[in-house]
């Protein structure tokens, strides 16, 4: 992506909050015809190193099994092409108003994690229940022991429904566009307007006073 050195970041440990607050990524990877394909769902990252590929960082998940994307992205390997996993964090508008010049225009802040690696597919049944119980873990402890419980033919057929898969990340790209070429003075206006605005907002604001912007 197209990433001012003033907006990057090399911050992998502010790269993987934003990850794990704003889960739901955009797996992106060509279709059968080599045309552009997305497929919007949560993934997990494990901040481990994967035995299979060496690679520090996995990003885990899984999709419908009448989903035709995981097979097209599981031979992307053999092309030596690499899965795109796009996280989008706060966004919102920001005025000109709290410029210093009134020759200003309006712009917007956002955060984003781009990550990059080869797709890895998870059939096992015991390993996808593994996988389903780490995401359960993240969002809503309380209902494993309800998965726990439910019949075992009905989490068989659930399991059997889904296809699970991990993405080895080789590379990623972080850009936190937070008003850092702006005067403190401007980001101070900035953020305390992002402070009282709408919840959208609210996050942006958040992150410029975490980022000490």
């Amino acid at each position: 992506m197209y990433n001012p050195a003033h907006f990057a970041t090399q911050d992998l440990a502010q790269a993987a909050r934003l990850i794990k607050l704003y889960p739901l990524a955009l797996l992106i990877g060509p279709d059968a015809q080599g045309q552009s394909f997305g497929t919007h769902l949560p993934l997990t990252l494990l901040e481990e190193p994967s035995p299979k590929s060496g690679c520090t960082l996995q990003l885990e998940g899984h999709m419908a099994r009448a989903n035709p994307h995981w097979a097209w992205l599981a031979g992307m390997h053999e092309q030596g092409r690499d899965v795109m996993a796009v996280f989008s964090g706060p966004s919102a508008y920001v005025s000109p108003r709290h410029a210093d010049s009134k020759l200003s225009v309006p712009t917007w802040n956002y955060a984003a994690v781009h990550a990059y690696g080869e797709l890895e597919l998870v059939h096992d049944e015991q390993a996808k229940d593994a996988l389903l119980k780490r995401l359960i873990a993240q969002h809503e402890p309380a209902y494993a022991a309800q998965w726990r419980d439910l019949p075992a033919d009905f989490q068989s057929k659930m399991l059997g429904a889904i296809v699970g898969f991990r993405l080895h990340v080789r590379r990623w790209e972080g850009k936190f566009k937070l008003s850092q070429n702006r005067s403190a003075v401007e980001r101070g206006r900035i953020r305390e307007a992002m402070a009282a605005g709408t919840a959208a907002e609210q996050d942006v604001g958040a992150w410029m006073a975490h980022l000490c912007l």
